[in-house]
């Protein structure tokens, strides 16, 4: 696997495990908790979700770059 792939396959991961873990935080949140875990109804804060959206924006930012080296990659590859 070359760097240009590796790239890509880093900005796609980028993309989804932000939207993975916090699909699991809401329903980790929602979930009825009994007991002295707490009854309370929870949310998740702007510190909790600044490093999901960073990573988001990261991965979203560099997506059109990864994509188009790896073009060029393939095409040199091919002549």
């Amino acid at each position: 696997m070359n760097k240009d792939a590796l790239r890509l396959v880093l900005v796609i991961v980028c993309l989804l495990l932000p939207v993975m873990a916090l699909l699991y935080g809401i329903w980790d949140f929602r979930r009825p908790k009994t007991g002295p875990v707490g009854d309370g109804e929870l949310h998740l804060s702007f510190f909790q979700l600044l490093p999901l959206f960073s990573t988001f924006l990261i991965g979203l930012l560099n997506l059109p770059q990864a994509v188009s080296r790896y073009r060029e990659h393939r095409a040199r590859k091919r002549r």
